[in-house]
């Protein structure tokens, strides 16, 4: 993005000079770059999921998105709503002030701020993610592509975080609360005073569990994914 906006203020600059400029910047330098066919119009960029071609032609015209200040001002006295308010704000009578201000204003410095933006929100908050998997890409209902499916999974980090989750022990609970909830699937757990920790220990031996499956912290245990479900749908016949 910088060398984009490098070449949108240089007075010779075009499509070709910032494909060159990216191919002398990286080419050979990262294994997240790879040539193109239309070398001088393209490259290649290694994502997650999949390597994805860039066609690089009229991204300086598209970078700089000029817009007329006739226009703008149409669109933002107009009789929809919505479009006035996307247009909100402008104003003709200020256009030389705002051009010689935001000159070299472009879209990839705007990217950038908004995701600084994001990132600074996100950072600010605890956010919640939906994920959505499109099954198809003809838009019919009970057509399931598993090849599409799964890309979507393994880009947006599912696939990762089930792998992270089922290395680890992503479930735990402390002592006293894992005895307050499995107790009674221990009959013959003593009735007097027993340290939390013993108890805990005393239930899960009498489940005849796997120990790899868990681990005895200090304040708490700790299951890998699924035990703990397997532990309370397992043993509810008891």
């Amino acid at each position: 993005m910088s060398l984009l906006d490098e070449e949108c203020i240089m007075p010779k600059g075009s499509d070709r000079t910032f494909t060159s400029k990216v191919y002398e910047l990286w080419d050979g330098k990262s294994k997240q770059f790879k040539p193109s066919r239309l070398r001088n119009e393209g490259f290649i960029l290694t994502h997650y999921a999949a390597d994805v071609e860039y066609n690089t032609e009229e991204w300086l015209s598209k970078n700089k998105d000029p817009l007329n200040d006739n226009v703008t001002g149409l669109l933002a006295n107009s009789t929809d709503p919505h479009i006035a308010s996307l247009f909100e704000g402008a104003d003709p009578s200020r256009s030389k002030q705002r051009v010689k201000k935001g000159i070299f204003r472009t879209v990839a410095q705007r990217h950038k701020e908004q995701l600084n933006s994001l990132m600074t929100q996100l950072n600010s908050t605890q956010p919640h993610f939906v994920r959505c998997i499109i099954p198809n890409e003809k838009k019919q209902p009970r057509v399931f592509n598993g090849p599409l499916v799964l890309d979507q999974l393994r880009c947006n980090g599912v696939l990762e975080g089930i792998r992270i989750a089922r290395t680890g022990f992503p479930n735990r609970l402390t002592f006293m609360e894992f005895r307050q909830r499995y107790e009674l699937l221990t009959p013959g757990l003593p009735t007097g005073f027993i340290e939390s920790r013993n108890a805990a220990q005393m239930i899960l031996s009498s489940l005849d569990l796997d120990r790899s499956m868990y681990q005895m912290g200090r304040t708490k245990v700790f299951f890998r994914a699924g035990l703990v479900t397997h532990i309370s749908l397992g043993n509810a016949d008891r």
